[in-house]
């Protein structure tokens, strides 16, 4: 944030904080973040307006105020869910605060929601509350994570130097291939591989840059090529299979040569596959399936299979009126529209007819007859905010699978 701002950090105000409520007094700035802010800006909002008054302007006043803020509540008795609210409303102010000032926008994957900065910078603002609640000197912890945030956004952070070097060498080596979208250090490309550089990270921060560069060679080598590669015997696949939900639109982006294999749930939604590697997965193609021709018809099936034993202990969270949120957090919750036993499941919950949408591959949204206009909303909404969007389109959930609702 510069060092301007943070020096700013340690200019304590000369008036203690209170967190008696107050109104919603001097904090307008949020508003015109509602763009790029998401679901910060009410969280935000709500956090200041348990706050006294004066509320804080953006830039400095507000690094100061919430640095005071950080030490002021750290000598307080607090309980866990107090806790709880205090970083989510105290991270979703500093999110803003970091929006504004360096520019960049919120993104939400698989229910977490962090601040995109730069080209590829990536910053976790409730982490970053966490950890200097958790410090020794909060207002030093609060200091150190600014300046992380300073260099995400000139792409010299953990997370964008990595998604650099990955990119550099990416496009050296496989200059066919591109990335589409990134979400902290998962990078999305456009042959439909998902690479998780976590792993690269470590080699960053541990190592030196030739040892970064050597690493994200290595996983550039894994990824399927545009050349006909060895076959992937059925024994090694099998396990390894998982279905996945994509759209009409993402398929008809890919270059003719990746041919997946894919077939039609109804509306817009087709079942394509993937094979996954730990870190990475990849979509299987049709070329691959015709070459296990004796397990061909077993294919879906098997990967199904496979996602109803990762489904076992299935989440529903309430997230608005009769509306439910499949949440395992695993990148599948989408898929698990087609899990077999979904309708008795949803059977024993509260009998009678059951609808779905999966708007993207990180959500599934359940409701029932009355909670259908909002289901529809809501599919709407996710689906316009996803990188990688799939349909807002809404299915009966039947024993037999699902159906799509012609409305």
């Amino acid at each position: 944030m510069g060092s301007f701002i943070l020096r700013a950090v340690y200019a304590r105000k000369p008036s203690h904080v209170n967190l008696a409520p107050g109104k919603l007094v001097g904090a307008d700035w949020l508003n015109a973040l509602e763009d790029v802010g998401g679901r910060l800006v009410p969280e935000a909002r709500d956090f200041l307006l348990s706050q006294l008054p004066p509320l804080p302007e953006k830039g400095v006043p507000g690094v100061r105020w919430l640095a005071d803020l950080l030490e002021d509540f750290v000598d307080r008795e607090s309980d866990g869910a107090q806790d709880d609210r205090f970083v989510e409303g105290a991270g979703a102010f500093l999110g803003l605060l970091l929006i504004d000032h360096l520019g960049g926008r919120t993104q939400e994957r698989e229910g977490c929601h962090r601040v995109q900065l730069g080209q590829f910078g990536w910053f976790d603002p409730f982490g970053a509350i966490q950890e200097a609640l958790d410090a020794e000197d909060p207002r030093k912890c609060l200091s150190e994570y600014l300046s992380i945030a300073e260099r995400e956004a000139k792409s010299k952070g953990p997370v964008s130097r990595v998604v650099r070097v990955f990119l550099e060498e990416l496009s050296q080596a496989r200059p066919d291939l591109s990335i589409t979208s990134q979400f902290e250090l998962t990078v999305d490309l456009d042959n439909g591989a998902s690479v998780d550089l976590t792993r690269l990270e470590r080699v960053a921060r541990d190592q030196d840059d030739d040892s970064a560069t050597e690493a994200a060679r290595r996983i550039i080598s894994m990824l399927p090529g545009a050349e006909a590669t060895e076959a992937t015997p059925w024994s090694e696949a099998a396990p390894r299979l998982l279905p996945r939900l994509v759209s009409r639109q993402f398929v008809g982006s890919l270059p003719a040569e990746q041919d997946l294999y894919l077939h039609a749930i109804g509306h817009d939604v087709l079942l394509a596959l993937q094979l996954r590697y730990g870190e990475r997965a990849r979509y299987l193609r049709c070329a691959e399936v015709d070459g296990w021709a004796a397990e061909r018809h077993t294919i879906e099936q098997r990967s199904i299979h496979n996602l109803a034993a990762k489904s076992r202990a299935l989440r529903l969270e309430p997230v608005g009126d009769g509306i439910l949120h499949a949440r395992q957090g695993d990148g599948l919750d989408g898929a698990r529209l087609l899990l077999p036993d979904l309708a008795a499941r949803l059977e024993r919950l509260s009998p009678g007819d059951w609808f779905a949408a999966a708007p993207h591959r990180d959500v599934l949204l359940l409701g029932r007859q009355p909670a259908l206009p909002e289901l529809a909303k809501r599919a709407q909404d996710a689906a316009m905010r996803a990188p990688h969007p799939v349909s807002a389109s809404v299915f009966l959930i039947t024993p037999q699978g699902p159906r799509p609702l012609h409305r």
